[in-house]
């Protein structure tokens, strides 16, 4: 967490120094080229601002989720059971001293299993990343989604944004030649706890966990460097 809240700040002050003076600064790896356009200044400033209030968000998020009461983290974050099956306890019966009497040899009445509870698609269509237009990612709870600099799922940046990454809260790749349903996603986000940052290709399929808990399938489409298309199907909460 450390390490992260560093980064963003070091990415943030870079940014504001370049925006300013509009000259090339370079602090480490980090290295902006010289910025002569005023818009480009002006969204560069903004840029680095963002970077400083999210790494004093996350400072102060992770000074609050250090108590002794805090359970043990797996990397990039809690770990967190989307969903859970009920379970039963089993009954007990005394023990009695009459004889069990003999079992039916008709036929046999089993119980039925619990029917899997229906949720529906919440929103269903396509979204765009675009690392050139600051386009950089998507909140999925919102209908529609909403733009936002990280989101539940976006493009993998520090100065540049990679041309094969997607960065998000929580996510899993899907191999099948078939779209998951959203059990399968479930299933493949809980065990899979912790992926924030995942290699795609065109054609590329994979599952996403939301900020409120919800679940979400996605499909690359078109892939050209930092500018890519995806497909996106999120589903509603279970009702309680």
């Amino acid at each position: 967490m450390l390490v992260e809240v560093v980064s963003l700040w070091m990415f943030g002050l870079v940014c504001l120094l370049a925006a300013i003076m509009g000259e090339s600064v370079e602090a480490g790896s980090l290295k902006l080229p010289a910025l002569k356009k005023k818009e480009v200044r002006a969204a560069v400033a903004v840029v680095g601002v963002l970077a400083l209030l999210l790494g004093m968000m996350a400072f102060l998020q992770g000074g609050e989720g250090s108590g002794d009461d805090a359970g043990p983290a797996g990397p990039g974050g809690p770990s967190t059971t989307l969903s859970s099956a009920p379970f039963t306890t089993p009954s007990t019966t005394p023990p009695s001293d009459e004889p069990t009497p003999p079992s039916p040899t008709g036929s046999t009445t089993q119980s039925a299993a619990p029917e899997p509870v229906s949720v529906g698609v919440r929103w269903h269509g396509t979204l765009t990343l675009d690392g050139e237009n600051m386009q950089t990612g998507w909140a999925l709870d919102a209908v529609p989604p909403s733009r936002a600099l990280t989101g539940d799922i976006g493009l993998s940046c520090q100065l540049v944004c990679e041309a094969d990454q997607i960065w998000g809260n929580a996510l899993a790749g899907w191999s099948s030649a078939s779209p998951p349903s959203r059990e399968q996603c479930r299933d493949r986000l809980n065990t899979e706890v912790g992926t924030r940052q995942l290699e795609v290709e065109p054609g590329a399929m994979g599952c996403v966990g939301t900020a409120d808990m919800r679940i979400a399938y996605f499909r690359m489409r078109t892939m050209r460097g930092s500018h890519m298309t995806l497909e996106v199907v999120v589903w509603d909460l279970p009702p309680e």
